[in-house]
């Protein structure tokens, strides 16, 4: 029941709307505070991204009102204005004479800290840094501070030096838990990054804060989250120790010749390569940091671990091929990565090199500009593609033939192409080990217990005699259709049923329906399986 009462007291305002004579980018000019803070955006001497932020930050400038600097706290730096009487002095240093007192209030947090793009750099004493050092290239903070701490600097730079204080000014979204709530104590949802680092290890909490993050949107993090990314790093690091030890003599600067691709998998995966340091680098040149993460992650655990080594076990002989790729990659990865990629690079040259000051991948297009500049596939693209599909077909049949994997049976393949099926025949001994395949036939009809897909221009079948039982297989498969079919039936009539979907909520009806169409997949598919047998 207290009364609140306002208590006026004497406060030190900044006058944003008073006119000024500019220095530097307005010299020779009258303008107000507001209206050089206007102006370097709007002329695009200061670039803020994602741009979306233009609009905010206009609406604070366009609506800025006279800045209240003093606050009644201890700490801060004191206002530099000293009493003496009637007198007043304000200045840096204290006036020279005893009686003078100096003003108790401190300076608002956010003055303090708009003066920092200058005054860090010893401005106004010694210049040597400021000189080199100013402006900065990029600022990098939150969203939530743009008005607060990013507007204030310019505001004190543009003032004082009449320059910019930073040329680009890049946002990153809030972090926040799994459930995209935001960290607080009381909630007991805080993920201390110096524990995670301890657990995880420090690139795999970068990642965790770098990939799936994009200019100004909120990120969500969980400890699974860093915990996946420790597993990437644990597999950078094992494809590290593989392909050194199918390199003769490693070379910090080598130059790959252009004689050194053998077969169809080394154009593919030297095109793959290239086409993944442009996109990493363009991704770079527009701070896209996320989606250039994402980019090299498919590329080294999809394409290079997943395929190239697998195919590298087979075909022998990789050794200037897998210095190129692992110098490349490793460079790619260090502003990610920086200390699992450092160490590797001094495990392989020694520690007279440093992976930090090494020159980014250069372009080495093997004469497909053409194909990379307008993002269609390469030959080697194209021709690698379609082996894939078909092993990847293959491994899906034996799987869902209740094949093991150590089973080997024999394929035959036939095609409508001019010159046969060149692409199995000339990737043979590939197609065989990575397939699990006894023997490919390329030149009699498909056998009546077979199974098979259609890819491009060949017919690929599998012969399952005698790799199955087939009896027992045909029972398993009419058991589990025994069970699926039913519940189908009954899927279909809730689902028919207009009171259920009038009165269920539209996400349960959601759920249903995917439950559904899980069901007929899963039925479509046995039911097929047991035709084929």
């Amino acid at each position: 029941k207290d009364v609140v009462e306002p208590l006026p007291k004497t406060q030190w305002f900044i006058d944003v709307n008073k006119q000024v004579t500019g220095r530097g980018l307005f010299a020779g000019r009258e303008l107000s505070l507001k209206e050089m803070m206007q102006e370097v955006v709007r002329n695009n001497n200061i670039e803020i991204v994602p741009d979306r932020f233009n609009k905010t930050y206009f609406h604070w400038i366009d609506n800025l009102r006279d800045w209240c600097i003093s606050r009644q706290i201890w700490f801060g730096h004191q206002i530099p204005v000293w009493y003496k009487g009637t007198e007043m002095y304000c200045g840096v240093n204290a006036p020279e004479g005893d009686g003078w007192t100096q003003d108790p209030d401190s300076l608002d947090t956010w003055f303090s800290a708009g003066l920092w793009t200058f005054s860090a750099l010893g401005w106004p004493g010694k210049l040597e840094d400021f000189k080199r050092y100013h402006p900065t290239s990029v600022l990098e903070t939150g969203y939530d501070i743009l008005f607060f701490w990013v507007a204030r600097m310019i505001l004190m730079t543009t003032y004082t030096l009449g320059e910019v204080p930073f040329k680009t000014v890049y946002l990153h979204g809030l972090v926040r838990d799994e459930q995209g709530r935001k960290m607080s104590k009381s909630l007991g949802n805080i993920i201390d990054p110096l524990d995670m680092i301890a657990k995880y290890g420090t690139d795999a909490t970068r990642l965790s804060l770098l990939l799936g993050s994009t200019p100004g949107n909120d990120v969500k993090l969980s400890e699974e989250k860093i915990a996946g990314f420790r597993n990437f790093t644990n597999k950078l690091w094992n494809i590290s120790r593989f392909t050194l030890l199918n390199i003769e003599n490693p070379k910090v600067d080598f130059v790959l010749p252009k004689n050194s691709t053998k077969t169809l998998a080394d154009s593919w995966i030297l095109d793959r390569l290239e086409r993944t340091r442009r996109s990493v680098t363009e991704s770079f040149e527009k701070n896209n940091f996320s989606y250039a993460g994402d980019v090299l992650r498919d590329f080294t655990w999809n394409e290079l671990a997943d395929w190239y080594l697998e195919v590298a076990k087979v075909e022998g002989g990789k050794s200037d091929i897998l210095n190129y790729v692992l110098n490349t990659i490793l460079k790619l990865w260090h502003p990610f990565m920086p200390f699992v990629t450092e160490t590797i690079w001094e495990n392989v040259y020694g520690k007279n090199t440093m992976l930090i000051v090494e020159k980014w991948p250069t372009p080495y297009s093997f004469g497909h500009d053409y194909f990379f500049e307008n993002n269609s596939p390469t030959d080697a693209e194209k021709d690698f593609a379609e082996f894939q599909s078909a092993i990847t077909q293959i491994r899906t049949l034996r799987a869902e033939n209740g094949i093991e994997p150590v089973k080997k049976i024999k394929a035959y393949v036939t095609s409508t192409a001019k010159y046969g099926p060149l692409l199995y025949q000339n990737n043979l001994e590939v197609f065989k080990n990575l397939a699990r395949l006894e023997e490919v036939d390329f030149v009699n009809p498909k056998p009546a217990q077979s199974v098979g897909f259609v890819q491009s221009d060949s017919s690929v079948y599998l012969d399952f005699a005698g790799a199955v039982d087939v009896a027992k297989e045909k029972t398993r498969l009419e058991k589990e259709i025994a069970t699926v079919a039913p519940y189908v039936e009954s899927m279909n009539k809730k689902l028919s049923n207009t009171e259920f979907v009038n009165n269920a909520p539209p996400t349960v009806i959601d759920g249903e329906r995917k439950k559904l169409a899980d069901a007929e997949a899963k039925l479509s598919a046995l039911k097929a399986q047991l035709a084929a047998l």
